[in-house]
């Protein structure tokens, strides 16, 4: 059996989120599993989400009325690969006082919706695809679907990446075949978004070089995030453009 993973849950305590922190270097490898346990925990009614360093989980519980050792119990029952320590020393603590954030003053909060943001992300990645900066498209259609299949999950629905798994699993079933040669579903999910994570993040045992094909990644990112948010049902402004373009330049 192989040994957990240590980390450390801060529960919330005051105007601040809970954190369930680890070593970024020992989950290299680990993106899928960690997805589903913040889906598990999203489950169980928190809003919760991956910090983009590697290093942990930042997490909020929507009612606000449960107890430490319940909040504990959830967190151990969510990340069943960890073995988590309780830091409690925060919570008896005064809260803070802070002033609010300075602002430089050029335009006013707005408050938005998620899939909203991520569907003017996903415009932003289309608009880099066609200009020719396709790198940057890659990491900000990938950060759009990130919302979009979140979005989905939360309302009891798969993304069309969990569907194209679920039918490589049936087909493996009907017809006896390997598809897919012997991969898991978290190898695939993995491979998926091996080359996106490299791009975000860079740890002291990475490379400091990576090989990349940028347009087939940029071009499978932005269709991954256009069949998530198709089944929410926003289409970006420029999806015809895009099609077009591929069309033209790939398919004649």
């Amino acid at each position: 059996m192989m040994n957990k993973l240590l980390a450390v849950l801060l529960p919330p305590h005051h105007e601040y989120s809970g954190n369930l922190l680890w070593n970024a270097a020992d989950v290299i490898g680990r993106e899928s599993e960690i997805g589903e346990s913040i889906n598990q925990l999203r489950g169980l009614g928190y809003w919760a989400s991956a910090f983009p360093e590697g290093d942990g989980v930042t997490f909020t519980e929507d009612s606000g009325k449960k107890s430490t050792d319940e909040l504990t119990q959830d967190v151990s029952s969510s990340f069943v690969w960890l073995n988590i320590s309780v830091d409690l020393s925060k919570m008896d603590q005064e809260a803070p006082k802070r002033s609010p954030m300075a602002t430089l003053g050029y335009e006013d909060p707005i408050k938005i919706g998620k899939a909203e943001a991520a569907l003017m992300q996903l415009e932003d990645a289309i608009d880099l695809f066609l200009s020719g900066r396709r790198l940057s498209s890659i990491t900000l259609a990938a950060a759009a679907d990130g919302i979009f299949s979140g979005v989905l999950k939360q309302k009891g629905e798969k993304s069309a990446a969990e569907e194209t798994w679920d039918s490589i699993e049936k087909a493996r079933e009907k017809t006896g075949l390997n598809i897919a040669g012997d991969r898991t579903r978290k190898d695939a999910f993995n491979e998926w978004n091996w080359h996106q994570n490299r791009l975000k993040h860079h740890d002291k045992r990475d490379e400091e070089w990576l090989e990349i094909n940028i347009f087939d990644h940029a071009y499978y990112a932005i269709k991954r995030a256009l069949a998530d948010s198709e089944k929410l049902g926003l289409v970006p402004s420029n999806h015809y453009l895009f099609e077009k373009w591929i069309f033209e330049n790939i398919f004649t």
